[in-house]
């Protein structure tokens, strides 16, 4: 009984929703029957318009009707719209490939003709789609664009829109903090402006994205605040979204007697919408929903009803459409441009040739009054202009060679820096990397190929080690070579996410082991707790990697290497301690320049590890410490962050760590 009257009361929220659109609906089929011309074509957009969010089908097929009528009254703004309404309704509809077709086509031809408000209109959607296709940096590129022309329109509701993208672009590259930010500017705004609708779908995106971070309890929160503002828009594609969204929520969380209630609510509206997407995601959670329930033969039919409405077009063969419908446009704009750029110098020429004749005239005229004035002045006059205008020639080339000797020179002074540190850098590499695998190859050949080479038991185990340090010198070389080439050209970027820092210690602990067995030195942890950082792991594992192999390198037989993490309240210090060979004080504050010390058992450096060490932990918001006593041995220490922060955090928590973490840059 209880859930009936809880139906009840949501379709009683409801009816007027459905009541107002029908209406509206009405008032335009009865326009639309007795008007005709420019007025039948713009009613004809309004009609697509009300069907985006109740029947996409038939708003697709009232905007292509549209689009052939305003290509028929030659009316430009009008096709521009057209084309914008049929790409959005395609996308409602799931269609992303013909979405971005018409999107595109309407971008382009809106900024040929400066429609500067269609133009933003077209490039939020663009941004939409691109981030439903998971093309995050062209969704950001025409977000950015759509928000300029608003800011300069003062549209608070375009600029509402497209905060909420960024939201959304920022949540997407886990950068969630200022998603959170332009989420709250976004929905602040919205609720400013009283749009309802706005703000019931930011509090989706923003209960979409704490429920992507795993806290399904605050994502359920956020989605109940939105009840009321979904519930004051009627039955719409938007409305079963967010009951889909809600009743996949109470799955999750395993209440599933409210799960049901939403699941039919949105079933429901799928089915009065007729929308595959929305039916798709409604079998998907039946699915799981059945599944939780211990209902496997019900799951397995909701999961083959899933089946008929998956995607028609794979995620393969969707980039590829949108790669290839980016590639169009461009070559479309292209030639646009190009064919601007000839129009333009053919009005230029024409217009040189125009001036040339005129000041051609101008001159003769002026020579005859010259003439007729005085003959005496006559040819002083001319030799004195053309003096002067020979004076002002040189002078203006003069300065223009100048200017350009200077960017000549600047650009020369780059190149050659440039240049130098490459040199610097490949001609250690060359070295080190001919030495490491001469050795191998010497050593073999004459370990091999020497039949009267008679050596004792130690005498191979030693020769042995050497060309395994030989070979782990070579290796760690390329590796590490292999990381500064992309770093240098700014392809890596850090990947950042919850790990364990004990397994990135105990992953190279058993790494390393063996190098450290050959040369008797005891490599081992000291302190060691489980504690998660927000890092790449990749990244603060080559960091390790190489601060222990140095530590290995420059300690004597029988000597130590210890390992250690402490915990602070915003970040972990990790540090390697040996009590090896030690560092000069000038040692140290060069110690990025890339200059190479050989080992204590002649092991070669490569020039790079450290450097990309300092890189490494730059991008993950890390710092290096380093402390060292010639005889005494080294420490390198680093800290790295326990939770997500952007730079301007960074800055402000790494100064209230206590000061056993001030550390050098």
């Amino acid at each position: 009984m209880p859930l009936i009257l809880l139906i009840f009361i949501c379709s009683f929220i409801i009816l007027p929703g459905i009541a107002q659109n029908k209406t509206s609906l009405d008032s335009l089929n009865e326009r639309f029957e007795r008007t005709a011309g420019r007025e039948k074509l713009e009613t004809l957009l309004e009609l697509s318009k009300e069907y985006w969010n109740i029947d996409p089908v038939e708003g697709i097929k009232l905007a292509k009707h549209a689009l052939g009528t305003a290509q028929t009254l030659e009316s430009e703004e009008e096709i521009v719209k057209a084309m914008y309404y049929l790409g959005t309704a395609y996308y409602i509809d799931n269609q992303l490939d013909n979405s971005l077709d018409y999107l595109l086509q309407a971008h382009q031809f809106a900024q040929t003709h400066n429609y500067d408000t269609n133009t933003a209109n077209i490039s939020r959607q663009l941004a939409i789609v691109y981030f439903e296709s998971g093309k995050l940096d062209r969704m950001y590129t025409y977000t950015i664009q759509a928000l300029d022309i608003y800011n300069s329109g003062k549209d608070e509701l375009g600029i509402a829109r497209c905060q909420n993208l960024l939201g959304l672009y920022y949540k997407g590259v886990n950068e969630y903090e200022k998603a959170i930010e332009y989420f709250e500017s976004s929905l602040n705004l919205g609720k400013k402006i009283e749009k309802t609708s706005l703000v019931g779908s930011i509090l989706n995106d923003v209960g979409s994205m704490y429920a992507e971070m795993g806290d399904t309890i605050k994502a359920i929160q956020i989605y109940n605040e939105a009840v009321p503002y979904h519930k004051s828009n009627g039955r719409n594609f938007k409305s079963g979204t967010f009951e889909l969204t809600l009743a996949d929520l109470y799955v999750q969380n395993g209440k599933l007697q409210k799960a049901s209630l939403h699941l039919k609510q949105g079933f429901d509206i799928a089915s009065d919408l007729n929308s595959k997407r929305l039916l798709r995601d409604y079998y998907r959670i039946l699915a799981d929903y059945e599944i939780k329930k211990n209902n496997k033969s019900n799951a397995l039919i909701a999961y083959q009803k899933l089946q008929a409405y998956v995607d028609s077009v794979s995620l393969g063969q969707l980039n590829n459409k949108i790669e290839e419908l980016d590639s169009r446009h461009a070559i479309s704009i292209s030639n646009q441009e190009n064919q601007r750029l000839r129009d333009k110098n053919q009005t230029q020429e024409l217009k040189i040739t125009q001036q040339y004749i005129v000041g051609l005239l101008i001159f003769i005229v002026l020579l005859i009054a010259i003439f007729i004035l005085t003959i005496r002045y006559r040819n002083n006059l001319k030799d004195n202009e053309l003096l002067y205008l020979k004076n002002s020639l040189v002078n203006q080339h003069q300065e223009e060679l100048i200017d350009a000797m200077k960017r000549i020179k600047i650009s020369e002074d780059k190149l050659r820096l440039a240049n130098d540190t490459k040199d610097k850098m490949f001609s250690l590499i060359a070295h080190d990397l001919r030495g490491a695998i001469g050795n191998i190859s010497n050593g073999l050949r004459m370990y091999l190929g020497e039949e009267d080479l008679n050596l004792s038991e130690e005498d191979k185990e030693e020769f042995l080690q050497a060309l395994f340090h030989s070979s782990d010198s070579a290796y760690e070389l390329l590796e590490n070579l292999l990381f500064w080439a992309k770093n240098q050209a700014l392809t890596l970027t850090a990947n950042k996410q919850m790990v364990d820092a004990s397994s990135i210690i105990n992953s190279n602990i058993g790494l390393l082991g063996d190098l450290a067995k050959i040369k008797s030195i005891n490599l081992f942890t000291s302190i060691n707790p489980n504690v998660e950082v927000f890092v790449d792991w990749n990244m603060i594992n080559t960091v390790l990697r190489n601060l222990i192999s140095n530590a290995i390198k420059f300690t004597n037989k029988d000597g130590s290497v210890e390992i250690k993490s402490e915990i602070g309240q915003y970040f972990v210090k990790i540090s390697v301690i040996d009590n090896g060979i030690g560092m000069l004080p000038e040692q140290i504050e060069n110690i990025y320049d890339g200059k190479t010390t050989d080992g204590t058992a002649a092991e070669k450096g490569t020039g790079l590890g450290l450097t990309l060490c300092r890189d490494f932990l730059i991008k993950n918001h890390g710092k290096m410490l380093v402390t060292s006593k010639v005889d005494h041995g080294s420490t390198f220490a680093f800290i790295i962050p326990r939770r997500p922060m952007n730079d301007e955090k960074y800055s402000e928590l790494v100064e209230k760590e206590p000061l056993t973490f001030l550390v050098n840059n």
